[in-house]
């Protein structure tokens, strides 16, 4: 499992400053191509997409887990207990992402 996570870009988590998410930030700033994040999302069947635009997309899981993603590469998380279930679901997030070809571009 190790091997599959060496192939995504480096990135920190922090808790936000008033505790409703944890952000997920990239050591380099991606700029994301939305349209393929929201293909790459609705073939995975794993995340509902509630709400897309050019600029903004946000996803919610089965377990009811928000993930907002911003064009600029931000990340925000919300709905979970810790940072270790928030980097649980950034790297399993941003598998689909890799997976989904060339969307996260430096």
């Amino acid at each position: 499992m190790k091997e599959k996570h060496e192939r995504l870009p480096r990135y920190f988590i922090r808790l936000c400053s008033d505790k409703a998410a944890f952000e997920v930030k990239f050591s380099q700033k991606p700029r994301l191509d939305m349209e393929s994040l929201k293909k790459a999302f609705e073939a995975s069947e794993q995340y509902e997409i509630t709400l897309y635009t050019p600029h903004i997309m946000i996803l919610r899981n089965r377990m009811g887990i928000e993930i907002t993603f911003s064009k600029d590469g931000r990340m925000l998380i919300k709905k979970v207990l810790d940072k270790d279930e928030a980097d649980a679901l950034a790297k399993n997030v941003l598998q689909i992402v890799v997976e989904a070809g060339s969307t996260i571009r430096r």
